[in-house]
């Protein structure tokens, strides 16, 4: 939409010049509808600007798909505000099958949405506990990886698993 108004702008301009440039009375009059009509131009794609930088302050919700990949069952899950002692409810409430997802979604203010820093924690029912400490408020497909999977760089891959 933006590139349309800013495209509706240059070419009534240009159409105000190259009237001008023919001279004469007529064209005078003509530069002045074509002028006015750039200005318009030019105003409705200032206010378009306006919306569209409006709209992207409006508060989005960020969205975790966790899937369960680890090979065992996921008796904790959390996801807590990086620093925090608290880590609220147990997200997994009475377990996460391997291979069952779950959805998780938070709502922070739009102007404090890129200092957001999450850590994602999860324990197996054989007791390992693996974080991932440094998430940001975004959409986001995250599999939860076996600690044996997990020996790499993350205990966590943004990707949903394969079917």
């Amino acid at each position: 939409m933006k590139l349309k108004t800013v495209a509706i702008a240059a070419a009534a301009l240009a159409l105000a010049v190259g009237m001008t440039a023919c001279g004469g009375a007529a064209s005078t009059a003509a530069s002045s509808t074509a002028s006015s009509t750039a200005s318009s131009a030019a105003a409705s794609s200032e206010a378009a600007s306006s919306e569209a930088a409006s709209s992207e302050a409006e508060a989005t919700s960020a969205e975790y798909t966790v899937y369960n990949t680890t090979g065992s069952k996921v008796t904790e899950l959390y996801l807590y505000d990086a620093g925090s002692e608290d880590k609220g409810e147990n997200l997994a409430g009475e377990g996460l099958a391997d291979g069952e997802s779950i959805v998780i979604t938070r709502d922070v203010e739009a102007d404090k949405q890129a200092d957001v820093v999450y850590v994602l924690e999860f324990t197996t029912e054989d007791g390992n506990t693996q974080s991932f400490d440094t998430l940001h408020y975004e959409v986001a497909p995250i599999s939860l990886k076996s600690v044996d999977a997990a020996a790499g760089a993350t205990a966590i891959a943004f990707e949903a698993p394969q079917k």
